[in-house]
């Protein structure tokens, strides 16, 4: 048998969220991913912030993010339940996204084949409950 990638648990987790970033956690709710991107140069912006990096305006329009692919990623060794149990295994990830240039987000993968995950594989986004909304993790695309 694999080792299968483990989730964290979120449920105590307290999300910060402004004005800038809760249409993210929003869209999340209703299980899609979206991010921001600038309406004057169309810069997409992530961490939601009040002006754009490149340019300096305010505006922003949330469009999805498309396709997530693993950029990088880890694989960390967590203790079992008893000493004699064998360790699980934890995976940080980094994803890109294709419609969505620029754009990285962290988080855990989840559920995963740890032989089967590589750099350039294609994850979906899942979110899962928090303490006061929903956090995204990646899973092997399908």
């Amino acid at each position: 048998m694999s080792d299968i990638s483990i989730c964290p648990d979120f449920t105590g987790l307290e999300i910060a969220m402004d004005q800038w970033s809760e249409p993210f956690w929003a869209s999340g709710l209703e299980g899609r991913t979206q991010m921001p991107r600038c309406t004057h140069c169309t810069t997409f912006r992530w961490p939601a912030s009040a002006f754009c990096p490149a340019c300096h305006a305010q505006g922003i329009d949330w469009l999805p993010a498309g396709q997530a692919r693993i950029y990088s990623f880890t694989v960390l060794a967590v203790p079992g339940p008893d000493k004699e149990a064998p360790p699980r295994r934890r995976i940080p990830a980094v994803v890109e996204f294709a419609d969505a240039p620029g754009v990285r987000l962290v988080s855990a993968l989840v559920d995963a084949p740890v032989e089967a995950v590589a750099i350039g594989a294609a994850v979906d986004v899942d979110w899962l409950p928090a303490a006061n909304g929903v956090v995204p993790v990646f899973r092997l695309a399908r």
